[in-house]
C-alpha cells in the first residue's frame, strides 16, 4: 500500500511541484522519517506555498487523501530533498550563466549571485574579497539582492597568513566554521565574533588555475552551515571567478581603447566621445560647458635639441601636471602630438579662465626642461571657449578653442587666450580674444 501510494505521488513532485487547482486542498502530507530530511522538506514546502502536516503512517495519509484533506503525500522526504536541491542548483546556476552570458556589468552579475544564494542558503551577511591586481591591494565588496555592490573597509575580511580568506585561497577548498564562541581558527574570528556572526563559510574563487579572491557568507545563527551548502555553492561560486575574471578582461581592454599609451590621458577618440557627452547633458540641463586646448611652446625645438625620448618624457611629465592640476570632474586627454585637451564641466566663462591660468603658472613655475642652453623654459600656450550659439556643436566649440590657442601663440606663447564664444572680456591685459 505504501509503495504504491508513493509511486502514485512520485511524478507530481519530481519536475518541482506543480501549484495545486483552486478546486484542490494546497495541504500536503509528509510521512514522519529522518527528522533532518523532513524539516527541510518541510521549509521548501513553505516557501512554494504549501500548508505542510506531518502524519505518523502511510494509512493516516491514505484517509486523508480520500477524504479531500491533502493533495499530496510525500514518503521519502529524503529523496525528494535531494532531488530537489539539485534542481534548484541547477535552476540557479542556469540563470546566473544566462546574466553572464548577456552582460559583462559586474553590479548586474553581483546582484543576481546574491539573489540566486539567497534562494538556496540563508545568510545575515555576505562579502566578496578580491586581489587588486595593480597595487596587490585588497578589494572589499558587501553584495546584496537588491543594490549595487558597496565597497567596504577590509575589517574581517583580510588576505593573509593565518586569516580566514587567506587559508582557503592558499588551500583552494572551502572552510566551515560552525560556532565561533566554542571554536576560533583565525585571526578574524573574534572581530566577527563581536559582530554577532556565529557561524561562516569561505570559498575560494578560482579562475584559470589562480585563486583571485574569496567569497564569505556570515551568520548570526551557530551551525548554519555544512556539506549541503558548500555542495550548493561551489558551482555558483565557480561561475562568479569566472565573470569577475571575464570583466576585468573587458574592463582593461576598456582601458587600453580610451586612453593614450604615451601619457596614460583619455585619448583623441574618447575625448569627442566626452565632449559629445557634456553637450548632450548640456542640452538636457542647461549646464556651462567650456573647453580649454593647449600645446608646448617651442616643442619642436625642444625635441630637435633634446631628442625624441626626452620630448616623450616632457609629453609625460605634462601631461601628470595637468592631471594634479585640473578637478576630479575635468575631462583631460591628449589630443594629439603636443597638443591637449581639458573639457570643463558646469563651468563658466570666468571660472574657465581661471584655470586655464592655474594651468598655465604651474607650467611655467616648474621648468619642463631647457629649450636652449640659456634660461627659456618649456611653456605652455592655452585657448579658452565656451559653449554658446555659435559653439553649439562640438566641431564649433573645438574649432573656437584652437583659434584661441593660435591667438596666444602668435601673441608670443605662455600666455591664455579667450574665445568670442565666451562672451566676456580677457582678464589679462597681456592675452588675447579671438
Amino acid at each position: 500500500m505504501g509503495e504504491s501510494l508513493y509511486e502514485a505521488m512520485l511524478p507530481n513532485v519530481s519536475v518541482g511541484m506543480a501549484e495545486p487547482r483552486e478546486e484542490e486542498t494546497n495541504t500536503v502530507l509528509i510521512i514522519e522519517g529522518n527528522a533532518e530530511s523532513t524539516l527541510r522538506l518541510r521549509e521548501l514546502l513553505m516557501r512554494r506555498g504549501f500548508s505542510v502536516l506531518q502524519v505518523a503512517s502511510t494509512q493516516e495519509a491514505t484517509d486523508a487523501l480520500t477524504a479531500g484533506r491533502a493533495a499530496l503525500v510525500m514518503v521519502n522526504a529524503g529523496s525528494y530533498v535531494a532531488l530537489q536541491q539539485r534542481a534548484d542548483r541547477l535552476a540557479a546556476v542556469n540563470r546566473l550563466t544566462r546574466v553572464i552570458g548577456a552582460s559583462l556589468d559586474l553590479d548586474e552579475v553581483y546582484q543576481t549571485f546574491a539573489a540566486e544564494v539567497g534562494r538556496l542558503v540563508r545568510y545575515d551577511r555576505m562579502a566578496l574579497v578580491l586581489e587588486n591586481k595593480g597595487d596587490h591591494g585588497l578589494k572589499v565588496l558587501r553584495l546584496t539582492a537588491d543594490q549595487p555592490a558597496i565597497g567596504g573597509p577590509e575589517g574581517a575580511y583580510a588576505i593573509g597568513e593565518g586569516t580566514g580568506i587567506g587559508w582557503v585561497m592558499s588551500q583552494r577548498t572551502p572552510h566551515i566554521e560552525q560556532d565561533l564562541a566554542e571554536s576560533k581558527q583565525f585571526t578574524e574570528d573574534e572581530s566577527l565574533l563581536q559582530a554577532g556572526i556565529r557561524s561562516c563559510i569561505r570559498l575560494p574563487l578560482i579562475a584559470k588555475g589562480k585563486a583571485i579572491g574569496g567569497l564569505c557568507l556570515d551568520s548570526a545563527t551557530p551551525h548554519s552551515y555544512g556539506e549541503r551548502e558548500i555542495d550548493l555553492l561551489m558551482p555558483l561560486s565557480e561561475q562568479l571567478a569566472i565573470a569577475i575574471e571575464t570583466g576585468r578582461l573587458f574592463q582593461e581592454v576598456h582601458r587600453l581603447a580610451i586612453t593614450d599609451a604615451l601619457t596614460g590621458l583619455f585619448n583623441h577618440r574618447h575625448f569627442y566621445s566626452q565632449l559629445e557627452q557634456e553637450l548632450r547633458r548640456n542640452r538636457r540641463y542647461g549646464h556651462p560647458l567650456s573647453l580649454i586646448m593647449l600645446d608646448i611652446d617651442l616643442f619642436k625645438q625642444y625635441n630637435d635639441l633634446n631628442g625624441h625620448l626626452a620630448g616623450d618624457e616632457a609629453l609625460r611629465l605634462v601631461a601628470a601636471r595637468l592631471k594634479s592640476s585640473t578637478r576630479s570632474a575635468d575631462i583631460v586627454a591628449r589630443y594629439g602630438g603636443d597638443e591637449f585637451g581639458i573639457i570643463l564641466p558646469e563651468t563658466d566663462p570666468r571660472q574657465a579662465w581661471a584655470q586655464a591660468e592655474r594651468v598655465r603658472s604651474v607650467m611655467e613655475r616648474d621648468p619642463l626642461g631647457q629649450i636652449t642652453r640659456g634660461s627659456d623654459r618649456l611653456t605652455v600656450s592655452l585657448g579658452v571657449a565656451c559653449l554658446g550659439p555659435d559653439t553649439a556643436t562640438v566641431e564649433n566649440l573645438v574649432r573656437a578653442a584652437d583659434r584661441a590657442l593660435y591667438c596666444a601663440k602668435a601673441a608670443g606663447g605662455n600666455q591664455t587666450a579667450m574665445s568670442k564664444s565666451c562672451g566676456v572680456p580677457c582678464p589679462s591685459e597681456s592675452a588675447g580674444r579671438c
